[in-house]
């Protein structure tokens, strides 16, 4: 599925070829307030600046793209993780194709949100079955795991 999907090989490639290589790839570990375990994969952190920065090969800027920063964000402050003088990473979306960048914030209402978010999907992951297929939307189309769900 993900592995196999073209989009996932195209930003995996976009990833090899745009920032240094000493910048790249911070796994992150952290348990939610309700005791999830929680894990993420930064793209890249330029930890002396205070910047965790996310690569997309897209051509816009999507709900999800802020979605996932917020999360790696939420996870750096579980874990104490913070910038100069200690004050909170901030994010930012790096577009290399389009040649912009997109800054990302992690405020009260976002983190109320993410511990929504992952309380109810742990409810789901709790059920003894899972979930009503839902009908098929377009943006399923470039999930790397359209498959999963539809296939």
């Amino acid at each position: 599925m993900e592995q196999e999907s073209e989009d996932v090989a195209l930003g995996r490639l976009l990833d090899e070829t745009s920032y240094a290589r000493s910048e790249k790839h911070l796994d992150l570990y952290a348990t939610a307030p309700d005791g999830t375990p929680l894990t993420g994969r930064i793209d890249r952190a330029v930890l002396q600046d205070g910047v965790l920065h996310e690569t997309k090969k897209g051509r816009s800027c999507q709900q999800a793209h802020l979605s996932q920063v917020r999360f790696y964000l939420w996870l750096l402050k579980l874990n104490g993780v913070t910038a100069a003088a200690g004050a909170p990473f901030k994010g930012q979306i790096d577009y290399p194709a389009l040649r912009r960048s997109e800054p990302v914030a992690l405020g009260p209402q976002q983190e109320e949100e993410l511990v929504l978010q992952i309380g109810q999907l742990t409810h789901l992951l709790n059920e003894p079955h899972p979930p009503a297929r839902l009908s098929k939307r377009d943006f399923c189309r470039k999930c790397a795991f359209e498959e999963l769900c539809y296939g």
